[in-house]
């Protein structure tokens, strides 16, 4: 929650005699420290936090108040129950608001009511949503790009919250031997795109060859997901699966949190996928001269100033390791050329 909100809320609470402040966390990682070492009796954490939540579940359970912008929905909430939340409190009022003193008093009960015992809830063997993902890489190629992206994934260990889709223009047989090579050299799951395969945290989907893939969003019950689908649009290339197109049903998706890599390759395919990227705020990286087999994808991004940086490949793990995290800024500003790291 923002900081402003986070200083109110620890001063009305410091108010009270019987209750006490004991930290507060940034993000995921810090949410699971704090709680391992402080062992509060309640979390408040916001709506956004809800991957550090999930985390915070399975490494340290306690019970959590949910600090939502809005009435969450009742199927919202039982998914939610799963990770310790019991109840949601609304965005804070100013002590100058008429309905303050009614708000205050609703939070002071909820907060108290955590004093009774608390039941550890039944562990059911029910289907659970799979967690989506809070940020989108899209690896692009074509030409020597199948062995790029092998290179890259053996390497790189990317943030739990990530979805990582691969669109290598490859003809359709090739799809699924290209997946058993990827599940070779990466410790993540990987599966292949095919329509209505949902992006869930953590994993990388190939994007199937012969055809165009895009991602739509879909309502299942309470929860707001994404799926891969097939594109309805024209591509602006004719090569297959559409960089450009998948690249810009991300942005439409992920915003910000998009991250574009253009690997080697020959023809523009992904240049106006990274249009859309760089305009969106998000980071775009192109591979190098020097390591790619073939140049003319990277350069064409290049050349139309929309790579954030121009990376040899072996220097693209350790790059994507820092820049794609959570809560961190997507946007660093445009380079057109220089094998060098974007300042972060």
């Amino acid at each position: 929650m923002p900081t402003l909100v986070r200083m109110q809320l620890t001063k009305l609470l410091h108010a009270e005699p019987d209750l006490r402040v004991v930290g507060s966390a940034a993000g995921p990682d810090e949410l699971v420290a704090q709680a391992r070492r402080l062992r509060p009796g309640l979390v408040i954490a916001a709506e956004n936090q809800l991957l550090g939540l999930e985390r915070l579940a399975r490494q340290q359970p306690v019970p959590v108040l949910l600090y939502s912008s809005a009435a969450p929905l009742a199927g919202m909430l039982r998914e939610a129950a799963r990770w310790g939340v019991f109840d949601y409190i609304r965005p804070l009022l100013s002590h100058e608001h008429p309905g303050f003193n009614q708000y205050r008093n609703e939070l002071l009960r909820k907060i108290r009511s955590v004093r009774l015992p608390v039941v550890a809830p039944t562990v059911a063997r029910t289907p659970t949503l799979p967690m989506p993902p809070s940020r989108v890489v899209v690896l692009g190629g074509s030409t020597g790009g199948t062995t790029a992206v092998e290179s890259l994934l053996r390497s790189w260990r990317p943030s739990p919250n990530t979805t990582i889709i691969v669109a290598v223009h490859l003809p359709a047989h090739f799809t699924n031997s290209f997946v058993e090579r990827l599940r070779k050299v990466s410790g993540l799951p990987v599966v292949a795109g095919w329509p209505g395969t949902t992006l869930e945290a953590g994993t990388i989907i190939v994007a199937p060859g012969g055809q165009n893939t895009v991602i739509r969003p879909v309502t299942r019950g309470a929860w707001l997901t994404w799926q891969t689908d097939v594109a309805l649009e024209a591509s602006p290339t004719p090569d297959e699966p559409s960089i450009d197109l998948l690249m810009r049903s991300a942005v439409r998706a992920f915003g910000r949190a998009t991250t574009g890599v253009i690997l080697t390759g020959l023809g523009t395919d992904g240049t106006l996928g990274a249009q859309s990227i760089w305009q969106a705020g998000g980071v775009v990286v192109a591979q190098d001269e020097a390591s790619a087999a073939v140049f003319s994808m990277p350069k064409s991004v290049i050349q139309a100033g929309y790579a954030t940086t121009v990376l040899p490949l072996a220097a693209m793990p350790e790059y994507l390791s820092r820049v794609v995290l959570p809560g961190r800024p997507a946007w660093v500003g445009p380079v057109t050329a220089s094998p060098k790291f974007v300042a972060r």
